[in-house]
């Protein structure tokens, strides 16, 4: 693909030689008309200067070149020649006044007639000598073109060139730019034409530096999460290897499979969260049913929750409702919510599940009977790897760092209160009024 630089000089130097050309022809072409007027004129001065008396009959000047040659004759009544300049030539009377064409041997000639006191005096010349002339005349305007077009061509080399200079400092500044040095761009000096991409490039300069400190952020917790974890695995298994008894040995290796069920759910929940951030929104969501999602979910923990004894179940008060968006995202978002309700609310506990409209707007809803969040904790809970104070059940602080991860893909509110008939915990999770889908509406 040709560079911007090339498609412009070949444009602008292309463009220039073509319209020089179109007019150069048309200047030729009217100087060429211009001569053959002035010539004719000449014709008509020399045939009637002459027609009034033989004697006084027109003759160029001898000096001048044969290009120049002017044939006069003089014919009287009787039609005898009485008069001609050239002793050479001799042309035959055309005996008509005014201008006119004819061809003596072959050869086209340009001719006068005037007739005065009796007197018809015939003026005469050759079609290649004023064709030469006229030739002569107009190359001769075109020769300002001929000297102009170079110079128009390097001026023009010239301006493209100075002109896109600002583009290739820009392209050294972003060159010189790498990920650890995501400092913006200076818009200092650069025509308004370069503004725009240079403001365009420092927002996503700047959104690189953050997801770039966020992923350093990440990988560092990660690696803080993880290790905890798999110290604790170390030491659990080599208390399972040094147990001496069947009993002792059976309880070191029912927790080692508690430990590995935590880790495996931390490594989850990390890969959930990566995988998530990485995405970004979703473009093309599809219908999905949530009174179907919900029961859904809770099938999927319903054997969690009847170990611990907690009610858990759809509300009955749930509406059909339909939205457009990521079903597999929203299983995630429902399944955490639902598995930390489970967790924290204690035996015979209630976990709700709702589904309502507010103002045109889809809501999902959980609720449930557990010791809730106090409210000084709630703006930080959506942090990674945070774990409230009074946190008892075990748990890697990523669950609703991942719900809000996925609202906002889906460009969802969430709200945590406290719950007003069960006492403990309430999440709603409002989408926006455009993701309403109504039910008879085909899905995407």
């Amino acid at each position: 693909m040709r560079t911007i630089r090339r498609q412009l000089l070949l444009w602008l130097i292309g463009g220039t030689l073509i319209c020089s050309a179109i007019a150069g022809s048309a200047l030729y072409l009217r100087v060429s008309d211009e001569a053959n007027e002035l010539f004719d004129a000449e014709l008509k001065l020399a045939a009637e200067s002459s027609s009034s008396t033989v004697s006084t009959c027109f003759e160029p000047d001898s000096g001048e070149g044969p290009e120049e040659l002017v044939v006069v004759q003089a014919w009287n009544s009787a039609g005898t020649l009485v008069y001609s300049c050239s002793t050479n030539l001799a042309l035959p009377r055309f005996g008509k006044n005014g201008f006119h064409s004819m061809t003596i041997d072959a050869e086209p000639w340009r001719v006068y007639g005037a007739t005065r006191s009796g007197i018809f005096v015939q003026a005469a010349q050759p079609m290649e000598v004023r064709d030469h002339l006229a030739a002569k005349i107009a190359r001769r305007s075109l020769l300002p073109f001929v000297v102009l077009i170079p110079v128009l061509a390097f001026f023009t080399w010239f301006v493209v060139g100075r002109s896109l200079r600002p583009i290739a400092r820009l392209a050294r500044a972003v060159g010189n730019r790498s990920a650890k040095e995501l400092q913006p761009l200076t818009v200092e000096g650069l025509p308004p034409e370069i503004t725009p991409v240079v403001t365009a490039l420092n927002d996503l300069l700047k959104q690189l530096d953050h997801a770039m400190v966020m992923q350093r952020a990440f990988v560092a917790d990660a690696a803080h999460e993880l290790r905890t974890p798999l110290t604790a695995l170390k030491l659990q298994l080599q208390l399972a290897e040094n147990a001496t008894g069947e009993e002792q040995r059976s309880v070191a290796f029912q927790k080692l499979h508690d430990r590995l069920d935590r880790a495996a759910r931390l490594v989850g929940q990390l890969l959930t969260l990566a995988r998530n951030e990485a995405h970004g929104p979703v473009e093309h969501f599809r219908q999905v049913d949530l009174h179907l999602l919900a029961q859904e979910v809770v099938s999927d923990f319903y054997l969690i929750a009847e170990r611990k004894s907690i009610d858990l179940g759809v509300d009955a008060a749930a509406i059909p409702q339909f939205i457009l968006a990521d079903g597999d995202g929203l299983r995630i978002v429902l399944s955490n919510l639902v598995d930390n309700a489970i967790r924290y609310t204690q035996n015979g506990g209630r976990v709700d599940i709702g589904i309502t409209c507010v103002d045109g707007c889809p809501e999902l809803i959980v609720a449930d009977n557990g010791p809730g969040i106090a409210e000084q904790e709630r703006a930080r809970v959506f942090d990674r790897f945070y774990r409230g104070e009074q946190t008892l059940a075990w748990g890697s602080g990523l669950g609703l760092a991942i719900v809000k991860n996925i609202a906002d893909i889906h460009g969802a509110s969430i709200r945590l209160s406290a719950s007003s008939t069960e006492g403990g915990l309430t999440v709603s999770i409002r989408f926006p009024s455009s993701s309403s889908f109504h039910q008879d509406h085909p899905s995407n």
